[in-house]
C-alpha cells in the first residue's frame, strides 16, 4: 500500500495575506498613537481639543515627566514614521490588487482592498493640517 507524503509539500500561499494584516496594523498603531497624544492633552485641558503650540492648556506644563519621556518618543517616531510605511505598503498593495492571481480570491482581495484604503487614509490624515499641528505640538 502506498501513501503519500503530505509534510512534503508546502501550504499554499496567500498572497496578500501578510501585506493587509501589516497595513492593519499599521493603521491601529498609528490610531493608539494619536489618541494617547489626545488624551494626554485633554488630560491637562480637562476636555478633548486638538493642541496647539502654546496654548493655554498646555502651554507652560510639563506633559512629559519621568516615564512619559519614553512615551513621548514612541509617540513622536509612530506618528512621524508610521504613516511612510502606511505609503509603501498602499503602493504595494496596489501593485498586488492588479495581478491576475489575487483577482482569484475574493475574500483575501476585500481585505486587502480594506486594508489598502486605510492605510491611504492614515497617510490622508497625516497631511493634513490638524495633523500636522498634533505633530507639531508633540515636538515642541
Amino acid at each position: 500500500m502506498t501513501t503519500a507524503d503530505l509534510a512534503a509539500t508546502p501550504a499554499p500561499r496567500t498572497p496578500g495575506r501578510a501585506l493587509a494584516r501589516t497595513q492593519f496594523l499599521l493603521v491601529g498603531v498609528y490610531v493608539v498613537a494619536v489618541s494617547v497624544a489626545l488624551g494626554r492633552a485633554a488630560a491637562f485641558s480637562g476636555h478633548l481639543y486638538l493642541p496647539r503650540q502654546g496654548d493655554a492648556a498646555t502651554g507652560n506644563a510639563d506633559l512629559w515627566p519621568g516615564l512619559w519621556g519614553g512615551v513621548w518618543l514612541v509617540l513622536v517616531v509612530v506618528i512621524g514614521m508610521v504613516p511612510l510605511a502606511a505609503a509603501g505598503t498602499a503602493l504595494v498593495a496596489v501593485a498586488r490588487l492588479a495581478s491576475p492571481r489575487m483577482r482569484a480570491g475574493s475574500a483575501r482581495r476585500r481585505s486587502l482592498l480594506a486594508g489598502t484604503v486605510l492605510a491611504t487614509l492614515v497617510v490622508a490624515a497625516w497631511v493634513s493640517p490638524p495633523m500636522t499641528t498634533l505633530y507639531t505640538w508633540l515636538v515642541d
